[in-house]
C-alpha cells in the first residue's frame, strides 16, 4: 500500500478542499515533536502530458517536499 501525503503548506497555497480522513492515525517518523495524529485529506489532480488522474493524499506538516509519494 502506498501512502500519499501532501504538506499543509500546499493544501492552504492551493487552497484545496480538504476531507475528513476515513480512518485517522498516528505518525510519528515524520516529525521529531512526536506523534501526530494524520486526520485529513485532500484529493491533488495530477498531469504528466496526457495523463490526467487524481490522487488521495494525507494532509502533514511537511518541509521537506510537498507531495510525497511513499515513504522515502
Amino acid at each position: 500500500m502506498v501512502c500519499n501525503r501532501c504538506s499543509t503548506r500546499l493544501v492552504e497555497k492551493l487552497n484545496l478542499f480538504v476531507i475528513p480522513h476515513s480512518k485517522p492515525y498516528k505518525l510519528q517518523w515524520l516529525t521529531t515533536e512526536g506523534r501526530l495524529t494524520v486526520n485529513q485529506q485532500v484529493k491533488v489532480k495530477l498531469y504528466v502530458g496526457s495523463y490526467k488522474d487524481k490522487i488521495l493524499c494525507d494532509v502533514v506538516p511537511m518541509k521537506t517536499c510537498h507531495v510525497l509519494l511513499g515513504r522515502p
